[in-house]
């Protein structure tokens, strides 16, 4: 059974268009041939042909294939019988052109139904005379001797019709393998790209995260045919200065090349836009034109690196052809770059903890240096002292009791004195004080213990609360600040008073340790501190650092000593939940 409403492909639809196109022509030359082509019969053939055209055109765009096909089967039969008759009936040598309509259905419908179509076109010649007036009846014996010659004529024609259209057909069998390599080759390069997309993720290394960046860029832009190097690219790093260029690909800068930025230049509108760009003409850009690589392409793509509204720089890519950067490309190499924005951010902050990490070893193993010092020079000497004491006093028993009480005595003063100096060690280590009172009660009992072990006047002037944004980390950063300076005037200053003060200006708080000691030359002491053994100025500078503090020093020989810090007051949580809600 024939399914009479199934579509035409577009191939079917123009091989039955050049069939019958083929078709009328040779009807055309056959009429001209026997004397009978007049202007009525070159205007039907003319007008019929490129009606079928526009036809044709309409089921290749998809518009009621079905039908149409149909119709214009209908009307290749239509237009037969129409030409016969114009022809002259019976006598006329174009009865042939009643197989174009059965041809039409064929490439569609089978090779089946073009007889079929052939002997409706017959019975429709045999009826037409009886129901048109002005039309003599065509003999039976006529019809049927035309009919036996049309009908094996239009069956070799349908076959070869359907043979040509299945000679354009490429078979499956061989469109497999094409596809399965396409399909391969683009799931093997998305895999790459996923790949180096994690990567740059899981990379904590910040050169290696700028060249894997350049990397999955023009493998995500270049199909990988070997015309990678068509593509340049660079990411360029935004410092205090414009923009340097940290990584390339084909585009042979300066190393380390620095690219001033302009006020009308794209890296500068880039910037302020927030967004990326597409810039033409970059041999004229007066950003662009710093990198004299990107003079031979016609337009550049810009995308800024910008994460937690902090901005890192910039990713640039150019390319010779012109519309290279199309909607695709650049929303890709959009996408890849907030990838990359993400690890930088990562990446530097891995650094930052590194470095951080490193400072606070090298604080503890200075303060391990320090302790180690500080015990050989007080109470290790006076374990020692008291040992010698105790032997002298031993052999003072059996010839002078009274003075070996005298001298046992000066041990007991000794030995107390150096159980003092240890529980101020212990004290300056970690003064449990800071953790349940806070930094002025913990100054206050370093400033006793200073006078009552070393006789040491230090005088506390300090607000009477300390700011409630000033955390216990920043707290016991200002001690141990505050510590290192009052030993180091007590020891090296000769000084008579130290005073220790505290304030609130502003958004920061002010540390200051004052002496009215000898005084020194801060240039000659900064130049001999590689030689010194004793670090007290770097460990301070360097705790002032981790809570981002600015230490200042002040001092000249004579005229005493003064070190001042100053932290950032920031609010804390409970600050801003309040500020919130009210």
């Amino acid at each position: 059974m024939f399914t009479f409403l199934k579509s035409p492909s577009v191939r079917q639809a123009w091989t039955a268009w050049t069939f019958r196109s083929l078709l009328l022509i040779v009807a055309l030359f056959v009429a001209g041939y026997f004397g009978m082509l007049n202007l009525e019969l070159a205007s039907l053939c003319i007008g019929w042909l490129l009606l079928s055209l526009f036809i044709s055109l309409a089921m290749a765009n998809g518009w009621h294939a079905a039908i149409n096909f149909r119709l214009s089967g209908l009307a290749d039969l239509a237009f037969g019988l129409i030409l016969i008759a114009r022809s002259g009936g019976v006598q006329s040598p174009l009865w042939w052109a009643l197989i174009i309509g059965p041809l039409g259905f064929a490439a569609v419908d089978g090779i089946a139904l073009a007889p079929l179509w052939t002997v409706v076109a017959m019975v429709s010649a045999y009826v037409l005379p009886y129901v048109s007036p002005g039309l003599e009846p065509y003999p039976l014996r006529t019809l049927l001797t035309y009919a036996l010659i049309l009908l094996p004529s239009s069956m070799l024609l349908a076959w070869l019709e359907t043979k040509l259209i299945d000679g354009m057909r490429i078979p499956i069998e061989e469109t497999r393998p094409l596809a399965e390599r396409v399909r391969r080759k683009e799931r093997s390069r998305a895999n790459e790209l996923v790949r180096m997309a994690v990567e740059i993720n899981s990379s904590l290394n910040v050169e290696e995260v700028l060249d894997l960046a350049l990397d999955l860029s023009t493998r995500a832009v270049i199909s990988g045919d070997g015309h990678e190097y068509t593509l340049r690219s660079a990411l360029l790093l935004l410092t205090d200065e414009g923009f340097e260029v940290a990584a390339s690909r084909h585009l042979r800068p300066e190393k380390q090349q620095n690219v001033l930025v302009t006020d009308t230049g794209a890296l500068s509108r880039a910037l302020v836009r927030g967004d990326s760009l597409l810039a033409r003409h970059p041999d004229q850009d007066p950003d662009l034109k710093q990198l004299s690589g990107l003079w031979e392409c016609c337009e550049v793509f810009v995308v800024p690196l910008t994460y937690q509204l902090e901005t890192y720089g910039v990713l640039l890519f150019g390319h010779p052809t012109l519309h290279f950067f199309n909607d695709e490309r650049r929303d890709l190499l959009s996408a890849i770059a907030q990838q990359v924005s993400v690890a930088l951010h990562n990446a530097r902050l891995y650094e930052s903890l590194e470095t951080e990490k490193k400072r606070i070893s090298e604080l503890e193993e200075e303060a391990q240096k320090k302790l180690a010092r500080d015990l050989h020079d007080g109470p290790i000497q006076t374990i020692a002292a008291i040992s010698m004491r105790v032997n002298f006093a031993r052999r003072l028993i059996e010839r002078d009791p009274k003075e070996a009480a005298e001298e046992l005595r000066r041990v007991e003063d000794m030995s107390r004195q150096t159980t003092r100096e240890i529980r101020h060690m212990l004290f300056t280590i970690r003064p449990l004080i800071l953790e349940r009172s806070g930094l002025i009660a913990a100054l206050y009992q370093l400033a006793d213990k200073e006078n009552e072990i070393h006789h040491q006047n230090v005088l506390i002037e300090t607000d009477s609360e300390l700011p409630h944004e000033l955390d216990l980390v920043k707290q016991g950063a200002l001690f141990y600040i505050a510590e290192e300076a009052v030993k180091n005037a007590r020891k090296h200053a000769e000084s008579a008073h130290i005073w220790v003060r505290l304030r609130r200006e502003d958004d920061r708080f002010i540390l200051e340790v004052k002496d009215d000691g000898v005084g020194f030359n801060i240039g000659s002491v900064d130049a001999s501190y590689e030689q010194r053994g004793s670090l007290g100025f770097v460990n301070m500078r360097e705790r002032a650092d981790l809570v981002d503090g600015i230490l200042h020093i002040e001092s000249a020989e004579g005229e005493g000593t003064q070190i001042t810090l100053s932290v950032l007051l920031e609010p804390s949580p409970i600050t801003q939940n309040m500020a919130e809600h009210s």
